[in-house]
């Protein structure tokens, strides 16, 4: 099923998904003046889950699943 835009609920949960961890990397980001409370291993982990969320979504709507 189609949603608005010609997203699947598949495009959708991904698009949902980039924007909770873009939200908890900017929460985790005000908080840089506390030291250790988050590792770079761990922003490197959410980053590289929002890159690939996003990069399904532009696969799919190009109708390609080309990995950049």
């Amino acid at each position: 099923m189609k949603k608005p835009y010609g997203l699947t609920e598949h495009d959708l949960f991904d698009l949902e998904r980039a924007r909770d961890s873009l939200a908890l990397v900017h929460a985790l980001a005000q908080q840089a003046d506390h030291p250790g409370l988050y590792q770079p291993q761990m922003l490197a982990g959410f980053l590289d889950r929002i890159c690939a969320d996003l990069n399904s979504v532009i696969g799919s709507a190009s109708g390609n699943q080309r990995c950049i």
